[in-house]
């Protein structure tokens, strides 16, 4: 019964957007218009990271397609961790250190990071966009 509810919620929106002579923009129209993160340094695109409860910072990760990435990720208060399934991304941060993960951004669009080591009661809300551009 919920999944009918909202699929009729999500219609009748859909449909009220659509009368507003609007439209859902794609990934790549949103995307279009952000700035890259981090620098290229030696054909690398490094990132810094700042991970605390309950917060990735910078949100959204931008990169372009096909770049090899480097995170550089720094827990500030208590031990967290980086996850991005789609790039094989799995990374363990102690507190008050810094890790490192490399990878190549081969995939277009969209993807959910998320803290993968329990930092507290907030936990289940602590998120990013990792977006990749043309």
């Amino acid at each position: 019964m919920f999944t009918s509810l909202y699929c009729f919620a999500a219609s009748l929106a859909e449909e009220q957007y659509a009368k507003a002579g609007r439209r859902h923009k794609t990934v790549r129209e949103i995307s279009k218009n952000l700035e890259l993160s981090g620098k290229l340094e030696n054909g690398i695109r490094t990132i810094e990271v700042k991970a605390s409860r309950y917060k990735f910072e910078p949100d959204p990760i931008v990169v372009r397609l096909g770049e090899k990435v480097r995170l550089v990720v720094t827990s500030t208060d208590v031990a967290h961790g980086i996850a991005i399934q789609e790039f094989n991304v799995k990374l363990s941060i102690p507190a008050g250190k810094t890790e490192r993960i490399e990878f190549v951004a081969d995939k277009q669009g969209e993807f959910h990071a998320y803290c993968s080591v329990y930092c507290g009661p907030g936990h289940g809300h602590m998120h990013a966009r990792f977006i990749v551009k043309e």
